[in-house]
């Protein structure tokens, strides 16, 4: 969410001024397009006969396509910096009047966007009361800030696009790529890697267990996949399928420190604590049995804590059911970020900063500030992903295809999702060699004598 001071003090001229920079660097674009393809190739024809003739044509034509497609995403860049210019020119028109309506009748606003009353009031003074004129500032500015915030992720998500687009030289694909929900866009955001990042590494199971989740309590898919990333075990890094030695023995080591001299140690994969969990269970008895019939709040520590490290899916529930419970009271929980840091730390004082700051990280400390820098990490991984993954197989073949034809041939091409997240996710580019550099041989490796 962006705050208070961030919006009053934007300066959305900046911005136009940069869109009037793209524009007239298109210009020039389309300018040097049209001379390479007008005349120098024209040119050529008359001049210049034979296959090489033909071939410094071709590279002409090739050059001219180049500068049309910067000129299609530089008008893009200019649209995108516009449009941001004005949504924010909007909202801190309203702020700014909010603002000063507050200042007026004695209420004090906080850098979250929160209004109260400036000082104790024993009567109302004037038309209206004081409460009335407080709601009134407050859905304004909340409004405001609510408005620039959209304004901000929408232009994110519209940049990343762009910043793909410098590897694509078909002003026809170019324009593809930025119509809305384009799955060559997508692929494109999804081709920039993942900033280091490391990947939600569980199988198909369990991010199926995810959307069950996700439709039985009203919690986000995004935010439950948020989870998974934030809380994954060690084990997961090796072993993405959940199976196998390794798997067992951590899942073995932490069961037995949960039931012997750390009861509260973090279990599963969603590292919830067992208090947590019976405490989940009892909230929902008909959502948790086991399948001879029993509560699962009926079975010991020992019996509940090897569940949880048994089955990855129960832990996804459960972790989805919790976070239902967090939402229950309002207060400090309105947010999928909100939600994010209240599971990990559940407490009054994380609440009130979460309703003093709302999203903002920054201003945070402890354990709390790189949690919620962790959710802005993430959060563009996943919706990008989630974006691919609502693709059918034809759209996420078609937009590969597209990524291998602008890539010179024989070399790898490849987009990293956060979750594994329908396929294909690699390819070999099929494009024009690069003048100089070889085609890579899709032959084997040569094998050396040893010693050689």
């Amino acid at each position: 969410m962006v705050s208070v001071r961030e919006l009053d003090t934007a300066r959305p001229r900046k911005w136009r001024d940069a869109a009037d920079d793209a524009v007239s660097a298109a210009k020039q674009c389309d300018s040097l397009a049209s001379y390479a393809r007008d005349e120098v190739a024209a040119t050529l024809r008359t001049c210049w006969v034979g296959d090489t003739g033909r071939a410094a044509r071709s590279r002409f034509v090739r050059h001219a396509d180049d500068y049309e497609a910067a000129a299609v995403a530089l008008r893009a860049l200019a649209r995108v910096y516009d449009g941001l210019a004005d949504d924010i020119t909007d909202a801190q028109r309203d702020l700014r009047s909010a603002l000063d309506y507050a200042r007026r009748h004695d209420l004090k606003v906080d850098d979250s966007g929160r209004v109260q009353l400036a000082h104790p009031v024993v009567a109302p003074e004037g038309g209206g009361s004081h409460l009335e004129r407080l709601e009134h500032a407050r859905d304004v500015i909340s409004g405001a800030l609510a408005k620039a915030t959209q304004a901000d992720i929408e232009a994110a998500r519209a940049l990343r696009t762009i910043e793909g687009l410098t590897a694509i030289g078909d002003p026809k694909l170019v324009k593809e790529a930025l119509q809305d929900n384009s799955p060559l866009g997508i692929a494109l955001r999804l081709s920039d890697g993942l900033d280091g990042l490391h990947p939600v590494n569980v199988p198909p199971t369990v991010l199926a267990a995810v959307d069950q989740a996700a439709r039985e309590t009203n919690i986000s898919r995004k935010l439950l996949l948020a989870i998974l990333w934030q809380e994954q075990q060690w084990y997961q890094n090796h072993n993405p399928s959940l199976r196998g030695p390794l798997t067992e023995f951590g899942r073995l080591f932490n069961w037995s420190l949960a039931v012997g001299p750390y009861p509260d140690k973090s279990l599963g994969i969603t590292h919830i604590k067992l208090p947590t969990a019976r405490r989940t269970i009892e909230n929902h008895p008909q959502a948790f049995r086991l399948t001879d019939g029993r509560s699962l709040g009926d079975v010991s520590d020992a019996e509940l804590a090897a569940e949880i490290e048994a089955d990855p899916e129960l832990d996804v529930r459960l972790a989805a059911y919790h976070l239902q419970d967090l939402r229950a009271n309002h207060y400090g929980a309105k947010t999928d970020k909100d939600l994010f840091i209240l599971y990990s730390a559940d407490t009054p004082g994380v609440r009130e900063l979460n309703e003093q700051y709302g999203t903002e990280s920054g201003q945070r400390g402890g354990d709390i500030r790189p949690r919620g820098e962790n959710w802005d990490k993430i959060e563009p991984h996943l919706e990008d992903a989630m974006a691919w993954d609502a693709l059918n197989e034809k759209e996420r073949a078609l937009a590969m295809r597209q990524l291998e034809s602008q890539t010179p041939a024989g070399h790898h091409v490849s987009i990293a999702p956060i979750y594994s997240a329908g396929s294909p996710t690699s390819g070999t580019g099929t494009g024009e060699p690069e003048p100089g550099i070889p085609t890579p041989s899709p032959g084997p490796s040569p094998v050396h004598p040893k010693g050689g």
